[in-house]
Parts: C-alpha cells; sequence; structure tokens
C-alpha cells in the first residue's frame, strides 16, 4: 500500500496501537511480566474507551492535518500540548469511574512512552513521506519576470510546474502557458494540485473565480506574501527553497469536519428535544394572535451557491411583501406584528431552522443565509461576495455576534471570510458559547 495515499488510515491505526503499547509497556516495566491483576483491572475495562478519547484530541490539536516534514524533536513539541490535554483528561475520567487501582509509576511512565514513541512515528511519517509523496502539480500566477525569478530560486525538485497562468501572449521556453478562463477547465487541463501565486495581485474577478474554482476542487493556494501581510497577518507559514509562501485557504481537517458535523446534527436535536415546550407555545401564539400560517418557508442560498428552503416562524402579517417585495427587515418595522416582535426580540423565530440543520442545509455556526434577489444583488456590489458559498450558511456566525443589523453587506462578508479563513471545531465552539451570552444580552436584537 501507498504510504502517503492511505496516510490518515496508518496514522489513525498507528496511533491506536502506539496507545495500548506504551500503557503495555508500562505495566511491564513497573511489574515485569507478572501483572497484578487488580493494578491491570482498569486498563482492560476501559481502553478502548481512553483510546479513541487520545486520538479525537490529536485530532482535535490538528496531529492528522496536511502534511508536516517535522523531525523527532520538532514532534515532541508540537505534540507535547496535545498530550499534555490528554493526561488532564485521562486523570478526570479515572477520578470520574472512580478508579484508583492504576499505579501513580506505571501511568507517568504511560505518558511518556506515549509522547515519545508517538513523536518517533511521527518522525517516520515525514520520512515515508518524502520516499513515496510523488511532488505536487503547480500552477504558477504572475508576470514573466516573476515566473523566471521563482524557477531560479524555488525549490523546483520538490514541485512539478505544470504551467504558468497569463493574461496576455507572453511565453517562456519549456513551460506552457494557461490562460485565466474558464477556470474549471484550466484546473481539469492542467491537472494541477496547487497554485502558488508569486506576487499580491489586485482582485480582479477573474482571480476571484480562480480561488472560488480552486477552493471547490481542493487546489492548494499558496501566495509570496507582501511585507505588509507579513507583519499583520497570522496564516501558515511554508517555503519553495528559497522563496517564502503563505497559504491562502486552509483544508479544515477531516476530524474538525466530522466533529463540527456530529455538533450540529445532535446540538440541533437536543435543542429542539429541550425548547419543544418554547416552540409549541410560540406556534399557538402565532395562530392566535394573527392570521395566516404558523410556518414560512423562504427561498436561501447555500453551500455552492444551491438554494434550500429556510424555515422559520411568521413574525410578519400575512402577504406583508405583496406591495414591497423582499426588502430588508428595518428597526420598527410596521410589518412585523406585536407577537412576532417579542419573538424577535428573543430570537425565537429563528428556532425552526434546526429542522434545516438537521437535514444538513444549513450548519449551526456560518455566513447567515439570503435570499437569492439579494444574492444577486450583493454580487455586482460587493466584490468577493461568492466566497460565501464556500461552506454551508448558519444559524449564528460572526457577523450576527460582532455585527448589527446596520451592518453593511460588505463589512458582512469581511466577518464571514474570517471565520471560513479559520474555521474549526473549536471556533464554532466559542462562537456559540458568544451567541448564547449575546441572546441573554438580547443585544442587537429586532
Amino acid at each position: 500500500m501507498n504510504w502517503s495515499k492511505n496516510r490518515l488510515f496508518f496514522l489513525i491505526l498507528g496511533d491506536l496501537i502506539l496507545f495500548n503499547f506504551s500503557f503495555l509497556l508500562a505495566y511491564v516495566v513497573r511489574f515485569g511480566f507478572d501483572i497484578p491483576y487488580l493494578n491491570f483491572l482498569p486498563y482492560l475495562r476501559y481502553f478502548p474507551l481512553f483510546t479513541l478519547v487520545y486520538v479525537l484530541i490529536l485530532g482535535i490539536f490538528g496531529v492528522y492535518e496536511a502534511e508536516k516534514d517535522f523531525g523527532f524533536f520538532d514532534n515532541l513539541l508540537v505534540l507535547a500540548p496535545a498530550v499534555g490535554v490528554f493526561v488532564v483528561v485521562h486523570l478526570g475520567l479515572l477520578f470520574l469511574l472512580r478508579e484508583f487501582a492504576f499505579p501513580r509509576l506505571t501511568l507517568v511512565s504511560a505518558y511518556l512512552f506515549l509522547w515519545f514513541l508517538t513523536a518517533l512515528f511521527r518522525a517516520l511519517d515525514s520520512r515515508l513521506l518524502r520516499l513515496t509523496l510523488a511532488p505536487p502539480k503547480a500552477l504558477l500566477l504572475g508576470t514573466k519576470k516573476e515566473v523566471e525569478s521563482f524557477l531560479r530560486e524555488g525549490k523546483t525538485d520538490s514541485v512539478e510546474v505544470v504551467g504558468w497562468i497569463v493574461g496576455n501572449s507572453e511565453e517562456i521556453p519549456g513551460i506552457k502557458a494557461y490562460p485565466f478562463s474558464p477556470c474549471e477547465s484550466l484546473l481539469g487541463q492542467s491537472g494541477a494540485e496547487e497554485i502558488l501565486i508569486l506576487s499580491s495581485p489586485e482582485i480582479t474577478p477573474k482571480i476571484l473565480d480562480l480561488l472560488i474554482e480552486a477552493r471547490k476542487k481542493g487546489v492548494k493556494l499558496s501566495m509570496v506574501p507582501s511585507l505588509y501581510e507579513l507583519l499583520t497577518g497570522n496564516i501558515p507559514f511554508t517555503r519553495w527553497g528559497n522563496v517564502p509562501m503563505v497559504e491562502i485557504w486552509r483544508e479544515v481537517p477531516l476530524t474538525d469536519r466530522f466533529l463540527i458535523r456530529a455538533l450540529d446534527f445532535f446540538g440541533a436535536l437536543f435543542l429542539l428535544i429541550c425548547l419543544s415546550p418554547v416552540l409549541l407555545l410560540s406556534a399557538i401564539g402565532i395562530k392566535i394572535t394573527s392570521p395566516g400560517p404558523i410556518f414560512i418557508h423562504q427561498e436561501r442560498v447555500g453551500l455552492g451557491g444551491k438554494v434550500f428552503n429556510l424555515v422559520k416562524f411568521r413574525t410578519m402579517k400575512p402577504e406583508a411583501e405583496k406591495d414591497t417585495g423582499p426588502v430588508f427587515a428595518q428597526e420598527r418595522d410596521p410589518r412585523v406584528t406585536p407577537f412576532g416582535r417579542f419573538l424577535r426580540l428573543l430570537r425565537i423565530d429563528e428556532l425552526p431552522q434546526f429542522f434545516n440543520v438537521l437535514k444538513g442545509e444549513m450548519s449551526l455556526v456560518g455566513p447567515r443565509p439570503e435570499r437569492p434577489v439579494f444574492v444577486e444583488k450583493f454580487e455586482k456590489e460587493v466584490p468577493g461576495y461568492s466566497l460565501r458559498f464556500l461552506v454551508k450558511p448558519g444559524m449564528t456566525g460572526m457577523a450576527q455576534i460582532y455585527g448589527t443589523y446596520e451592518t453593511s453587506p460588505a463589512n458582512k462578508l469581511r466577518y464571514d471570510l474570517a471565520y471560513i479563513r479559520n474555521q474549526s471545531f473549536l471556533l464554532n465552539l466559542r462562537l456559540l458559547f458568544l451567541t448564547f451570552k449575546l441572546m441573554l444580552g438580547r443585544k442587537g436584537a429586532r
């Protein structure tokens, strides 16, 4: 089997084996091969649980992310926070499970063996990657002078340059030139796995289309940063030979994607069950205080620009948009019913969207979905607006936490891009906590 193609499987399998080997080795060091049954019992009872917890913690700390060319001592430093957190969680679980027969010296030895062996395994991983991983195919984006400079200074034996993207008729001997558009055929024909942007170009519609299409197809994007970007940006750094590069889009790790979806599904299900009395009373209140349906279904634009039906409690008078058409909500909007104003104040009108989350159309956290008519308008007015559709829309997001109804679409996009750039399971947890805090303070509600 090819190590690079099956790396994630090998890493997880190796961690499962090393975890249990470390504890067994610690027992043997402490007791020899005549291990007292009473002392061995805590391990036998719970080793599947503790092994799973360890792998999950490694995943949360990004240990299974993209390939990192680290040596043994570098890996010791990288793994220290993850192993440290596991030690705390493990000791806490032992206390909660009332397992006090675990020998202290065995625990300390097991933790140290686990740390050192995992670091050694990761160093072996780096070595195997260098032996089995083919150089990535890369397209260069820049002027003729920049491309020629990169070919001189870049470490071209670690990347296979398959061409460069040009906007004119210039040529470089030995390198195929590709026009900017159409982006889909450009990426397909070149077979590029990475795009290296050799300067900080002006963000034109063509470059935006290229960035979006590359993100959709999982093509890695890196660029040579300007001095300003290096001084102000907190972004992953890499290099090709003597050329410093930074990643534009960070791929969300598989573990984070799994945890985010698990949080969405089980969180939405749990909240729907807990809030079912509130949902029932709200439905009764809407029916009693205003004629018309209890729910409204509005078309919204979601992941990849696909349209879906968003569910909300009705808070406006029936046929509120008959004369005006789709318009934004305003402060003290006369179309809103008195009971609807109360629902909006506590944001109860948004709760039915948990059904959209369960269906996978939305996430708990992400850019708020807009109606197609507004999306069409914003795409013309706000450069890069379609970048919001690279992730699922959410019930809450940075723009809702840090902004208000008056926040401009351009600034909302900045919040959304900041979220997309840093999306992770831990960030989602933090934003959910801030959302609950915001709801209790009722800030920004209309």
